[in-house]
């Protein structure tokens, strides 16, 4: 009995003794699964590593990107300046062919015009009274003609006469000494003028008071060439 005991003992502590070695391993299996978790935490460090290269990358692009946004504002800027300058100038084109085209059509109708004027000067002259009518019917036209050529900007001439002449609104088609006026002035106006848009469309067509001594030299050469001809005689 004593022996079995002995033997379980015996077999127990063989146990116990086998036991025992076993829990070193376990904690060397421990030991070596922490060191295995080392390397993982150094094996994270590349990866830090490239996203910081990544974060260096992007801060150096970004730079390059700004000075790529600001020449595209740029171009687009000068873009539309250029847009609005064209638009300005084909605006102003437009309107200068405008009044070109109404300058050349009231132009050709300023000979009506003229016309409606001298048979209102002629019809002035006759005292009777058949004349008033056309006078009256003659005036209307007048008026409605140039009330039209006022919608579009054209309008007679400021009347020259008894001012100096003006070369530029006004031609000298003839000359008079009436002495009754200064030299160079307008005397009377023969046909009218008009203006458009406060440029001188048509100049006015007027006789101006005459230099006082302009024929005497012609007068004074006649005697001068007939005497030799006496002579001879």
């Amino acid at each position: 009995m004593l022996s079995f005991r002995a033997h379980e003992e015996h077999t127990m502590s063989e146990e116990d003794f086998t036991a025992a070695p076993g829990a070193e391993p376990a904690a060397e299996t421990n030991g070596t699964a922490t060191e295995s978790a080392a390397p993982a935490t150094e094996t994270s460090d590349p990866a830090t590593e490239s996203a910081d290269g990544a974060t260096a990358d992007a801060a150096g692009e970004a730079p390059a990107e700004e000075d790529e946004l600001a020449r595209t504002k740029d171009r687009l800027l000068r873009l539309q300046a250029d847009f609005d300058n064209y638009r300005k100038r084909q605006a102003r084109d437009r309107a200068d062919w405008i009044r070109q085209a109404n300058a050349d059509l009231i132009e050709a109708l300023l000979p009506v015009l003229d016309q409606t004027d001298q048979a209102l000067a002629a019809l002035q002259t006759q005292a009777d009274e058949t004349a008033k009518p056309w006078l009256d019917g003659f005036g209307i036209v007048r008026k409605t003609f140039l009330q039209a050529l006022e919608k579009f900007g054209a309008k007679p001439l400021e009347d020259p006469v008894g001012k100096p002449l003006d070369p530029e609104r006004a031609e000298a088609v003839s000359a008079m000494a009436t002495g009754k006026a200064e030299p160079g002035s307008v005397l009377f106006e023969i046909r009218k003028g008009y203006e458009l848009g406060g440029k001188v469309l048509r100049a006015a067509q007027v006789v101006v008071e005459a230099e006082p001594d302009a024929a005497a030299p012609a007068d004074a050469a006649a005697p001068a060439d007939a005497a030799p001809e006496k002579t001879e005689g």
